[in-house]
């Protein structure tokens, strides 16, 4: 083990792993797409304050939650033909959008909170502050569990 991996915590994902770590991702970078100045919400860190925070949902609502994905994964062979995570990008947006603006309330609650754990997984990324020009808390507060912030100051190594 070299110096520099003894530095860093790991976070091992409970309930984003293997497939629904790859819908995640593609979901992920679809809301908050990379740009000149930032690398976009699809990486292994947005997923670990994620999961990280799943784990607190309660039982039901974490399996509702990684049932959206696998739904959102099927649902885009009607957009491009293909699962969602294999589409175009295009396609990718064409079918969020659909669903965000569903008749039917419980895909529009479900990809609004998809949306909000998104938004949450990445905005609370120390490195993503400067992007969107915010300093910082004014006021330092500890963190029941520490784990969490080793992942948003990027010092735990997340593994899907």
């Amino acid at each position: 083990m070299s110096i520099q991996e003894s530095e860093y915590a790991r976070y091992a994902c409970r309930y984003l792993k293997g497939r629904k770590l790859k819908i995640f991702l593609s979901i992920a970078d679809c809301i908050i797409p990379p740009g000149d100045c930032s690398p976009g919400a699809g990486d292994l860190a947005t997923a670990g304050v994620v999961d990280w925070a799943m784990e607190r949902l309660p039982e039901k609502l974490r399996r509702r939650f990684l049932r959206l994905i696998g739904i959102v994964e099927f649902m885009g062979i009607f957009f491009g033909g293909r699962f969602f995570s294999k589409n175009s990008y295009p396609a990718k947006i064409r079918q969020l959008q659909w669903i965000e603006k569903n008749p039917l309330r419980l895909l529009r609650m479900g990809f609004f909170g998809l949306k909000t754990y998104v938004s949450m997984g990445y905005y609370s990324r120390d490195s993503i502050w400067p992007t969107i020009s915010y300093e910082g808390p004014l006021v330092f507060r500890h963190h029941a569990d520490p784990k969490i912030r080793e992942i948003c100051q990027g010092r735990a190594e997340v593994r899907g």
